[in-house]
């Protein structure tokens, strides 16, 4: 099973979106819906991890209290007290870890907290996809080689 490390994703340097904790909510929905996400990485300057605002909670925390989105701040409604992995996390622990906590979103930090990839439910599926895979290919391949091997040795080619 692939570890976090090989799940490919864009990273922070790149297109990867992320938010501060004073953005307001409208305009991270707008994000969230334009890249089609369901949730975003909320950072401070120096791109430690301070929350996550999910879909989830724009929902509950905000829409369903009759809050203006558009005076609503990210800190106000991001989930705090988040679960993360670091990058020797294999995509099985991964995939426990969100199914046992009801998440679809995984924040990948190093050890000073500072987010290297904010992975989904959705990736880990095509990780563990391309995996398996690669692993029938594997294993169509050592069956197909054990009768030539016998076949070789029955023969005495070896």
């Amino acid at each position: 099973m692939p570890s976090i490390k090989d799940i490919r994703k864009i990273k922070l340097n790149d297109e990867y979106i992320f938010f501060g904790p004073e953005s307001i909510v409208s305009e991270i929905a707008d994000s969230m819906d334009i890249k089609n996400i369901g949730a975003v990485p909320i950072l401070n300057e120096q791109k430690i991890l301070l929350g996550v605002v999910s879909e989830r909670d724009i929902v509950r925390k905000c829409v369903k209290d009759g809050r203006d989105p558009d005076l609503v701040t990210a800190s106000d409604i991001m989930t705090s007290e988040i679960i993360t992995v670091d990058l020797k996390t294999s995509s099985e622990i991964a995939i426990k870890i969100m199914g046992e906590n009801n998440i679809r979103h995984l924040p990948v930090v190093d050890d000073q907290n500072k987010l290297i990839n904010f992975i989904s439910h959705r990736d880990l599926i095509s990780s563990v996809r391309d995996s398996t895979k690669l692993n029938i290919i594997l294993i169509t391949f050592i069956c197909m080689i054990i009768p030539i091997v016998f076949l070789v040795k029955s023969f005495g080619w070896i």
